[in-house]
């Protein structure tokens, strides 16, 4: 399944280096972002519009991958406690089997006394 994921994410890698490079005339044209707030206002440098669309492809695989560590973190910690409660539950039948042992002992070990007649 990782093989599989793997080649999936160089096709599309490839598939958007050629798209890039198909698209060339119109995604070098050159943008200039700005951000305009009340006190101050922010404008960056011409930007090639691929250089833009690459940082958000990127952008976006970074995300999902925070997403997917997030939820591996979740799995692990579900995983560790159902661990410490399979150990206590583990101890607890232990213990019972133990009690029940005890409790069923004495009562094997005791004789009917003969009956007179």
């Amino acid at each position: 399944m990782r093989f599989l994921k793997v080649i999936f994410a160089t096709v599309l890698c490839i598939l958007a280096i050629v798209f890039i490079i198909e698209n060339e005339t119109t995604l070098s044209q050159t943008i200039t972002l700005k951000f305009d707030i009340y006190l101050h206002n922010f404008e960056s440098a011409a930007v090639p519009l691929w250089v833009i669309i690459l940082f958000c492809f990127f952008l976006g695989v970074f995300t999902a991958a925070l997403y997917g560590i997030y939820e591996i973190l979740i799995q692990r910690q579900t995983i560790r406690r159902q661990r410490q409660n399979l150990e206590i539950l583990g101890q607890e039948l232990k213990k019972a089997s133990a009690t029940a042992d005890l409790a069923a002992t004495p009562a094997a070990k005791a004789t009917v006394p003969p009956r007179e007649e």
